[in-house]
């Protein structure tokens, strides 16, 4: 045979007893055909081995796919895991704090139906979130929500636009009502149709509760619960405006408190207050529901009464007003006792405008004041005058005490018994750039009303004992000074120490210096009144009970005061010695405080008539034009100086 034959062939033909090197029969075809078979053999086996290469090469390919898919798979389910547990973590996260949270989440759906709300909602409000499942809209059965914001949350719902911050106050059966702020975003599938709403809520009733406070503080006064200056000048306003477009009237009442500074001085900040109070209670419930009245500040009340302009109407209104405010006050289980004065001005008659008809109202309110008080006083051109004037005063008054202006007359005192001068009271006089020299009663009710009074009468008590040094100074023999004391200065806590540091400045013994207290001062609140007239005793100052018989006159309280001297009031000594009823009274006066080993000085002693009488009745001192005017320091320095007034005859 010609090539090489294929092992496996000659494996088969030994197994047939054939040999390959003797082939029988044509030789020629046998070695063809081995040599054929044996080359098909070669090529199946040469086919086999690449398949079976190819089978480890596919094989190892996979292993190594395989490999890299459970690898990847295996990182897959990690972050899976990682995913999961982080968004575990989150979902534990948000439940805990919106358990913890004010605050609740709520959803709806596209019919607006309440479909879930958080554990929040009962915790805030108390409400029962099962109570609101499957309910429509937010705002039924609510209350709280002006219009305009109602309108544009309805807007808003209907364009299915997202809204914030809706507050509104939820009332629920036996609990009392909370304030609730909402805010929802609208919720939209991926074709972009509308599935519903979700959101937050939060309870904001602190919040709200806390606004209202500061908008009542800012509109109404806090002491008597009634609208402030703000709250009235804006309905004022708004009244005028109303007024001008139909052509209505209306009025204005001004209302002030007779001598309330002397109550609220001489009880105390907190019998004044509890005084405004009970006036307050007493205007609101005496007036009509359409009309407005307002405390404007200190003991001032203010009225707006729509559509009443007749005056008999008003005049009507104002008289009941002053009774009402006339009733005795209890206040520390005892009785007091006030009056009032209202000015009235008319729109558009007296003004139209705020400002013009408060102020005009003011000015009737003060005449009411100067006709005697407890009464009340149409607004009339002639006070318009009367009221830029008293204006112009006040700013001159206050501009006229650092500029020194103020000065001191002294009026004589004399014993009767002698004549000799023991005394000589200080009073205060106005030298006006202007006007010239004016006497207490054309500026101190001024002062009263303005809170000047208190400067003033420290002034007086500085200048006084400055002029005592000055005549001591020159030799002079100087008597005892008295000076007068308000109401308010009386009430301060500082007037012993301002007495003692006024005598010490110019090295004056106490007992230069009387101080006269008027007996309706005194009486106002007896108690504080005696701790007051206790300090001043134990300092060494002589006390006098001034304009006595004109107020209370109480026995009981006046033995128990540490006073020196009465002083009988001008107005018992200008009928005497004719009128029986003065001199019954001025003799009675002599005899009471003589029983108490009181000294008493007569007031107002014009003529020579009534000083022999009041000699006759025991008087020890008087005063009056018939003893001297007051004068000058240096024309009273003539009484003091023997010698000078010997000269100067």
């Amino acid at each position: 045979m010609g090539g090489p034959i294929h092992p496996l062939l000659l494996r088969q033909l030994r197994r047939l007893g054939l040999d390959a090197a003797a082939p029988p029969g044509d030789a020629v075809a046998w070695a063809r055909l081995l040599e054929h078979v044996g080359r098909a053999y070669t090529e199946a086996e040469q086919d086999r081995y690449l398949m079976q290469r190819s089978q480890e090469i596919a094989s190892a390919e996979m292993g190594e796919l395989y490999t890299a898919l459970q690898a990847e798979r295996d990182s897959l389910e990690s972050r899976v895991r990682e995913r999961t547990d982080a968004l575990r973590l989150s979902q534990g996260r948000l439940s805990s704090l919106v358990s913890l949270s004010s605050d609740w989440i709520w959803e709806q759906d596209e019919a607006l139906r309440f479909t879930y709300f958080s554990d929040g909602l009962k915790q805030a409000t108390g409400v029962d979130p099962a109570a609101l499942l499957g309910k429509q809209r937010l705002l039924d059965g609510v209350a709280g929500v002006p219009a305009d914001v109602a309108a544009d949350y309805e807007r808003r719902l209907a364009a299915r636009l997202p809204f914030r911050d809706l507050v509104y106050c939820l009332g629920t059966p036996g609990t009392r009502g909370v304030y609730i702020s909402v805010s929802g975003e609208p919720i939209f599938d991926a074709d972009g149709a509308f599935k519903g709403y979700r959101g937050v809520g939060r309870d904001v009733t602190h919040q709200r509760l806390a606004e209202q406070q500061v908008l009542k503080l800012a509109r109404y006064d806090g002491l008597t619960g009634l609208p402030n200056r703000n709250m009235f000048i804006d309905e004022l306003e708004r009244t005028l405006a109303r007024a001008r477009r139909h052509g209505e009237r209306f009025a204005l009442f001004f209302i002030d408190l007779d001598r309330f500074k002397n109550i609220n001085d001489s009880l105390g900040h907190g019998a004044g207050d509890q005084l405004l109070k009970v006036m307050a209670t007493r205007l609101r419930e005496l007036l009509r529901e359409s009309d407005l009245v307002a405390r404007l500040g200190g003991d001032e009340f203010v009225v707006l009464l729509d559509g009443a302009v007749e005056a008999a109407a008003l005049g009507q209104v104002a008289r009941k007003a002053l009774a009402a405010i006339g009733e005795p006050v209890a206040i520390d289980a005892r009785s007091y006792q006030v009056t009032g004065s209202i000015g009235i001005s008319l729109y558009p008659d007296d003004g139209d405008d705020a400002a013009t008809l408060l102020k005009n109202a003011d000015a009737a309110m003060y005449l009411a004041k100067d006709r005697g008080k407890n009464n009340y006083q149409f607004y009339t051109a002639q006070l318009a005058a009367q009221s830029a004037q008293q204006f112009a005063l006040e700013a001159d008054l206050r501009a006229g005490l650092p500029r020194d202006e103020l000065q001191l007359h002294y009026q004589p005192k004399v014993r009767l018994g002698d004549g000799r001068l023991v005394g000589m009271e200080a009073l205060l006089r106005w030298m006006h750039p202007q006007r010239g020299l004016l006497a207490p009663g054309a500026f101190v009710t001024l002062a009263e009303d303005s809170g000047l009074i208190l400067p003033i009468g420290q002034w007086v008590l500085r200048a006084a004992c400055r002029q005592v040094r000055a005549w001591r100074d020159v030799g002079l023999p100087v008597p005892r000074i008295a000076i007068n004391l308000s109401a308010r200065q009386f009430a301060d806590d500082t007037l012993v120490d301002e007495v003692r540091d006024a005598l010490a400045a110019q090295g004056l013994e106490p007992a230069a210096l009387e101080v006269e207290i008027t007996e309706s001062v005194l009486m106002a609140d007896p108690q504080a009144a005696n701790r007051t007239l206790q300090g001043l005793h134990a300092l060494g100052v002589h006390i006098a009970i001034d304009d006595f018989g004109t107020g209370y006159s109480s026995l009981a309280y006046l033995k128990r005061f540490p006073a020196q001297t009465v002083k009988i009031d001008r107005s018992f000594v200008k009928g005497l010695p004719l009128d029986h009823d003065d001199a019954a009274i001025t003799q009675a006066v002599i005899a009471m405080a003589h029983s108490l080993g009181l000294d008493v000085v007569a007031e107002g002693v014009e003529t020579q008539a009534q000083l022999d009488f009041l000699r006759q009745l025991g008087c020890d001192q008087a005063q009056g034009y018939l003893i001297g005017r007051p004068m000058p320091a240096d024309q009273l320095q003539q009484r003091l100086d023997p010698a000078a007034a010997a000269r100067a005859a």
